[in-house]
């Protein structure tokens, strides 16, 4: 059985443009939320917006994190030794 070859810089191209979509993504829904808060007279509804954008916000970093793990293994390779199996 062949094994399919892959371009390492290709994965590290696709993993970098998935976060950066994804990030650009979340600050337009940000955006909308903070738009849709300044909207509305409803003191719920605008913490509620307020409460959604934050949470939001908190989890970009992690996407990074996750981008930064994920090019740490395909440097190692990490990719390639699971396909053999």
């Amino acid at each position: 059985m062949k094994l399919k070859s892959t371009d390492p810089q290709g994965e590290k191209r696709s993993a970098m443009r998935s976060v950066v979509l994804s990030t650009l993504l979340q600050l337009m829904t940000i955006g909308v939320l903070l738009y849709a808060r300044s909207c509305t007279d409803i003191g719920w509804l605008r913490n509620l917006t307020l409460l959604l954008a934050v949470i939001n916000l908190i989890t970009i970093p992690f996407s990074f994190t996750a981008l930064r793990q994920r090019l740490r293994e395909l440097e190692r390779g990490e990719l390639d030794e699971a396909r053999k199996y």
